[in-house]
Parts: structure tokens; sequence; C-alpha cells
């Protein structure tokens, strides 16, 4: 897919849910904008009003793992290949139920609304920590991370709040998944034995840089 629509998602609790919409045409990015919301129902609200969506970005479990902790096989391959931040990478069981909960009821809404639309696990934190090798510090780092952010994406940003920016990195991670820029998907790592993933909104993709 050459040209569309990509949504970016970062879940929160009230007034800390952050959406990003990017249009991209012949291949490269020509918009992004950004917004802070009060609910996921509001979240919710916009998906429903677009008239198509390419893909979504997310930084929310995607899908749910059933062995210890919850870990997942891409979990475990963050936290071995990233040691530096690997404690940004937590148990699934131990997350906030805003964000495991907004999150998955945001993409099971998406995906009732466009049942094709190409889904992708996101993790800010750590993407930063690759694409800049500096680690993750929005309130001493914002300009500096801006600079990364427009860099990458081609274009100028402004994001307004920490869930902004991290909602408009994950539309870029999954802007560079649908037109297959980024190919190495983590959820198609082998589980361990005595483990499964659960879908609940269908099958997802965590796209990743090589």
């Amino acid at each position: 897919m050459l040209s569309g629509l990509v949504v970016g998602y970062d879940p929160g609790g009230n007034g800390a849910h952050g959406v990003a919409e990017l249009q991209f045409e012949n291949g490269e990015v020509s918009a992004l904008s950004t917004r802070t919301l009060e609910t996921a129902e509001d979240v919710i609200s916009i998906l429903e009003r677009l008239p198509s969506l390419a893909a979504l970005g997310a930084d929310t479990l995607t899908c749910w793992g059933t062995g210890i902790g919850g870990w997942r096989p891409a979990d475990r391959w963050l936290r071995q290949h990233y040691k530096a931040v690997r404690r940004s990478v937590r148990a699934p069981n131990a997350l906030s139920g805003s964000m495991c909960l907004n999150g998955m009821g945001v993409l099971i809404a998406a995906r009732h609304r466009f049942a094709d639309v190409l889904i992708t696990e996101t993790h800010p934190k750590v993407l930063y920590w690759h694409l800049s090798r500096k680690k993750y510090e929005y309130e001493t780092s914002k300009a500096a991370m801006d600079r990364m952010l427009a860099g990458a994406l081609g274009i100028s940003v402004a994001p307004a709040t920490e869930h902004e920016w991290d909602a408009a990195l994950s539309a870029f991670a999954a802007f560079k998944g649908i037109v297959g820029r980024w190919s190495h998907d983590l959820h198609t790592l082998p589980t361990n034995k005595g483990e499964r993933l659960i879908t609940p909104c269908g099958t997802t993709h965590y796209f990743w840089p090589e």
C-alpha cells in the first residue's frame, strides 16, 4: 500500500489518551497531527468516523500470553536485545489496567470498524532507544526527541504531550509495517512450552526494525 491513513494510539487514564493521524502518499509520510483525548471512547469515536484506515499502531498488548507473568516471546526478545532499557519491558501481568483494558478495547473496536486493518504493537521507549541510542526522558529531552521524530518522519512535528509523542512514534512504526519497510515481526517468534498467545482482536503484528 503506497497511500493511506495510519493512526497511532497511546492508551492511558483519564485525559491521557494520545492519538496521532499520519497521512502517507506514494510511500512517504506527508502529514501528521496529534492530540490528547479524555477517554478511550473519544478515541473510538474518532476511528468510527474515519472513511478508511490502513494501519493502527498501539502502545499496548495486542495479544496476551498464558504463561508465567504473562510473558510473551516479543517481551523476552526485547529484554534480551536491549539490555540498557530492559526495565522498560515489564511483565504483562504487572502493567496498569488503563493501558491493557483501554488499549485492547480500542483495538477491538477498530477491528469491528475496519475488518482488514493492519494492527501492530509498539513500544515507544525501547523503539526510541533503537533509533537514537538515548534513553527516553521526555521531560528533560523533549526538543531532542522531537528532532529525532521529525528526522524519522521526514516532516516537521510538534507533539504537545508525552502521550502524543508516543502515539506519533507508534504511527511511524505502523507506517513502516504497512509499506513493508519493517518486516521483522516479533509476534511470529515461537512460544515456550506450556504457553500460548491469545488474540482477542484477531491477527496482530509487532513490526520492528531489523
